[in-house]
């Protein structure tokens, strides 16, 4: 019966359809037209997205490279210092071996802790050595 129904109503839409063809036929330029409408807004819009998204990674990329050069400086600023204590050390080694003495482990680490903090200085430094290990300054 439900079969019957649909049917006799599908005959009637298409007597509709034939009469008011051109109702439909306007009907679909306004959703096409519709549609265009959207989508050039949409384009505007995905654009500036686009755009908003593009100069965030320039930003990012900027930032990376940024935080790489403060690291190359970094490690710069620590090779320098370890090239520098690794030279002070040779030259108390040299001194202590020619007084006799061998440069234990805490002294060491007392010369490494003066580099570090007087690296800036050399002239502090020298004098901070001499004093730490009691050799003669200049």
């Amino acid at each position: 019966m439900k079969w019957l129904a649909f049917k006799a109503f599908i005959k009637k839409a298409w007597l509709k359809a034939k009469k008011f063809w051109w109702l439909i036929v306007l009907g679909l330029l306004f959703v096409v037209g519709a549609l265009i409408g959207a989508l050039t807004r949409n384009a505007a819009f995905l654009t500036s997205i686009v755009g908003l998204i593009e100069s965030k990674q320039q930003a990012h990329d900027a930032e990376t490279e940024t935080i790489e050069r403060i690291h190359a400086a970094e490690i710069e600023e620590k090779n320098k210092r370890l090239a520098e204590h690794q030279k002070r050390m040779a030259e108390l080694e040299e001194e202590f071996a020619s007084r006799g003495e061998e440069l234990d482990s805490k002294k060491k680490a007392a010369l490494k802790k003066l580099v570090d903090e007087g690296y800036n200085d050399p002239e502090k430094l020298s004098k901070e050595i001499a004093a730490a290990f009691g050799l003669k300054h200049g």
